[in-house]
């Protein structure tokens, strides 16, 4: 941790300043210590993070602890080809041209707050790059033990800077920043709306909101999501992560017949359109998600499923919705990009 990430840290209750206190190193590199608040609640500096994790809702700790679980599988994530695919999707969904085009927009910010960075893996993509200057300050908050890994996977990029913290509860002063980035992550708290609007608070006006988040689906499909997910929540992180190896070998298998069909006229019931269909992906996007990409090892495939079934809180929404909460939000919607998967928004704060 460094003094230029300590000033901008406040009291995630009261919103006010805090007292820092070092008991190893100095504060160029602050490896532990203490930052304590007006109404003398102490919040420890371990391994180089500020901790401020207050939560003790059920399915916020289920969910931390799922996503502290995956992402410390780098073997799972961090091959070429799992992140060529992920930068071809963002790329799209966010309506940057190249990868350059991406990591110089951030690298023009004053400072980024990377809310719910997991591991930092989608910031990584444009974060480490020839085109990231380190002149705009990147922050990356997450609730689980992910940011440790981040901050194992990103710490030796310039101004890069790690806070373990609830989305619910930042420890930010109300428009402390210019820029948010939330990458797939606003729907895996209690609340899709509430994290949106508390994110929004800490974004200065003009400041500009960067995020995706889940689509609605069909109604067979939702009932398997919230089938499957009930049915493996009794298990440990480990059993439900061998849990998802059939998932994927059945999505594995249907992708390998190559099989297609023609749907004559759309069937709004299930919410299917007419048209040519792949029959895996009929079935991914109507009755259930089998991830399979035959581009990214077994394992890839099964972290993606896993992704998906494990995380308790896994809200999915309408545009409606979304839009409505950017207005709540004061968010000037400046892209909305549609897939079957979900909403990928930027916005300015007016």
């Amino acid at each position: 941790m460094k003094s230029t990430l300590a000033r901008r840290l406040v009291d995630p209750v009261q919103k006010r300043p805090m007292q820092l206190l070092i008991s190893d190193g100095d504060r160029n590199k602050i490896i532990s210590g203490k930052l304590t608040a007006e109404d003398d609640s102490v919040y420890s500096i371990e391994r180089g993070i500020p901790r401020f994790v207050l939560t003790r809702d059920a399915g916020q700790i289920q969910t931390k602890d799922a996503f502290g679980f995956k992402w410390k599988k780098r073997e799972t994530y961090d091959s070429t080809a799992a992140k060529e695919n992920a930068t071809k999707w963002y790329l799209e969904k966010y309506g940057f041209g190249s990868l350059e085009m991406w990591s110089e927009h951030f690298s023009a910010r004053e400072a980024v707050l990377d809310l719910g960075c997991g591991s930092g893996f989608s910031s990584s993509l444009w974060l480490d790059t020839p085109w990231w200057n380190g002149n705009a300050m990147w922050i990356g908050v997450d609730i689980s033990e992910a940011i440790d890994v981040a901050q194992e996977r990103l710490g030796q990029i310039a101004n890069t800077h790690f806070v373990q913290a609830d989305v619910m509860q930042l420890p930010f002063a109300d428009g402390e920043f210019d820029t948010i980035f939330s990458e797939g992550v606003l729907h895996h708290t209690p609340s899709t709306r509430a994290a949106l609007l508390s994110g929004a608070r800490a974004l200065a006006p003009g400041g500009e909101f960067h995020f995706y988040v889940y689509r609605r689906k069909g109604p067979v499909r939702e009932f398997t999501d919230d089938f499957i997910r009930d049915q493996i929540a009794p298990l440990s992180d480990e059993e439900a992560w061998e849990a998802m190896r059939s998932l994927t070998q059945l999505g594995k298998a249907l992708a390998e017949t190559g099989a297609k069909v023609e749907i004559a006229d759309d069937i709004p019931l299930l919410g299917i359109r007419a048209g040519a269909h792949d029959v895996q992906r009929l079935i991914y996007w109507n009755f259930a998600k089998l991830y399979w990409n035959a581009d990214l090892s077994f394992e890839e495939n099964v972290h993606i499923n896993f992704d998906w079934y494990r995380p308790r809180y896994a809200h999915r929404q309408t545009a409606e919705q979304v839009r409505q909460w950017c207005d709540e939000a004061r968010l000037s919607i400046q892209w909305f990009h549609e897939q079957e998967s979900g909403f990928t928004v930027r916005a300015v704060k007016t």
